[in-house]
């Protein structure tokens, strides 16, 4: 299609990803007016969601520890979150193979630090909880040569998803300044329009609208290296002028989609402050109503007689004269009941704090009693498997981060040479995040399988004395292996388990230097031997001996 033909079909895509957005638009507004802090345009500049009265903040308190429990437990500049493997779990045994790897991680590390990912992640976290998904841009800073990543607006975002239910176009509707889309583009690349309002210093604040669209390519050619022909395309256009600023590409999806739980037949997701809105919306009634009757208990309304009307003082330090004593000024009793309405707001708490899963990441203060570490771990896998489904969606949003990451490190250079073990197989790279969170989860299904037979082990062992064939049972377990898959599931840095080639080594060495301490060990008691019986050399033989009569048959 031509340029004009292309521009159009933008647009029209544009406003048809919108209009599909509109559907979930209610259950958003919802959200802004009961649980998130910031209300903002979803149609448009001026449309701004009207934010209900709110008679309790719990909710926002609880979506707040949500977001900060999850950045904490998952990934944080204090931990560490992410561990690289190989696919192909034959190829890790291989020598040099580990300790590339762990050089990779700190390589990765250190990139994370220079980068804004641990300001930018809490955001689309918190687009998650909120509104259902969070999307963040992983691309390249050429000016500072580093990762940079951007968490999306909820409201410029919009989006599809292919025939697999993966998210696999962004749609981003945003406003720039001619003066900021002259910085960002360069004036040179800008419609004619938008060129004479930068040149004029009144008319530099003026707004251009820009779709920034990025999908699959289904017509490219793979065989041509240039930018318009990779897998992804990247393309700006100028909504306002209908003018086409930029086409380029991406070799792979850029983005990072974190989506909540999938909504089925959407692109989008379901929060959980989505699914909290019924009793989000009850807590706030019952809250209203509870200071309603906290304040009819404090100024219950008063029986006042006929003859004092306009003339009574109900206030502090008043006075009211009457002359008959009969006639007084009373409240009256509206049968308020404090306990019932706190047992009712205190249950609706509790569910809206069941959906935004609280209880896990503040278990140990909410605990009445000093706790062991077995009892916390037990207790943390079993909150940690309500949020299975989470980490699993996060889990892939991460995955892209590490592996864009990766890509673009390698691209720049910075990565170290693979080893040899390596170099000529098609050696495929496997990330394990290791936070909190997913440790949680996994001590609880597999490493807890490992501590079970660790102790069957020991209980064999003891066995072993009265049953001599119970030892030969534990022939079945690769301590090794056992050993090492307990220290890496547990995040034990790589350079303090020794590789395979290193360990045989120490073994064959070990080996050698018994025997060698056998053989000096021998050799002292035959010298000791010999010493013993030295003083006896000049001693005449006894002729009863075997040596005497031998002496004696030869005589």
């Amino acid at each position: 299609m031509d340029r004009k033909e292309f521009i159009q079909h933008i647009l029209a895509e544009a406003n048809y990803l919108k209009n599909e957005r509109v559907r979930e638009h209610d259950d958003w507004l919802e959200v802004m007016r009961f649980v998130h802090y910031v209300q903002f345009a979803l149609t448009g500049k001026d449309q701004k969601a009207a934010r209900s009265k709110r008679f309790s903040s719990r909710p926002s308190h609880y979506v707040a520890t949500l977001i900060a429990g999850i950045t904490g437990y998952t990934v944080s500049q204090s931990i560490s979150w992410l561990k690289l493997g190989i696919e192909d779990a034959k190829l890790l045994d291989r020598y040099g193979v580990k300790d590339w790897l762990e050089e990779v991680e700190k390589l990765l590390y250190a990139e994370y630090s220079r980068s804004n990912l641990y300001r930018e992640l809490p955001k689309a976290i918190e687009n998650a909880v909120t509104f259902g998904h969070g999307l963040m841009l992983v691309d390249e800073d050429l000016a500072q040569n580093r990762i940079r990543v951007t968490s999306e607006d909820v409201s410029e975002i919009y989006l599809d998803k292919n025939e697999y239910g993966d998210v696999d176009t962004v749609y981003r509707v945003f406003t720039m300044t001619v003066k900021h889309a002259a910085a960002f583009f360069g004036e040179d690349k800008l419609h004619e329009k938008a060129r004479e309002d930068y040149k004029d210093p009144k008319r530099r604040r003026n707004e251009i609208e820009i779709i920034h669209a990025v999908y699959p390519r289904t017509d490219r050619e793979e065989n041509n290296p240039g930018v318009k022909n990779k897998a992804y395309a990247s393309v700006f256009v100028d909504k306002t002028n209908e003018y086409l600023i930029g086409e380029s590409g991406y070799d792979d999806f850029p983005y990072a989609v974190f989506i909540w739980d999938a909504k089925p037949g959407s692109a989008y997701g379901i929060s959980p402050a989505i699914k909290a809105l019924d009793d989000v919306r009850l807590l706030n009634i019952a809250e209203e109503e509870r200071i309603r009757l906290a304040q009819l208990s404090a100024r219950p309304p008063l029986m006042v007689p006929n003859k004092m009307q306009g003339q009574e003082q109900i206030v502090p330090a008043g006075h009211n004269y009457y002359y008959d004593s009969d006639k007084l000024i009373f409240p009256i009793s509206v049968g308020e009941n404090f306990p019932i309405t706190i047992e009712i707001t205190q249950s609706i708490e509790e569910r809206i704090r069941d959906w935004f899963h609280v209880d896990f990441f503040l278990m140990l203060q909410h605990q009445d009693r000093q706790m062991t570490a077995t009892e916390v771990l037990e207790l943390q896998g079993e909150k940690a498997a309500v949020l299975g489904n989470m980490v699993a969606n996060l889990n892939v949003a991460l995955h892209k981060i590490v592996r864009r990451s990766y890509d673009i490190l390698l691209n720049q250079g910075k990565l170290p040479e693979p080893p040899e073990a390596l170099r000529e197989t098609q050696a495929e790279l496997k990330v394990d995040f290791i936070g909190v969170l997913a440790q949680a989860q996994k001590k609880t299904h597999q490493y807890q399988g490992i501590a079970a037979g660790i102790q069957l082990m020991g209980a064999i062992a003891n066995l072993a004395g009265a049953i001599p064939a119970a030892a030969e049972a534990l022939d079945v377990v690769d301590l090794d292996r056992l050993v090492k898959t307990g220290f890496e599931g547990n995040g034990v840095p790589q350079d303090i388990i020794r590789e395979d080639e290193d360990i045989a080594a120490i073994r064959q060495a070990r080996a050698r230097a018994q025997a060698a301490a056998a053989q000096q060990s021998q050799a002292m008691e035959q010298q000791k031997n010999i010493l013993g019986n030295y003083n006896k050399l000049n001693e005449p033989v006894n002729q009863d001996s075997v040596l005497g009569q031998m002496a004696g048959g030869g005589a």
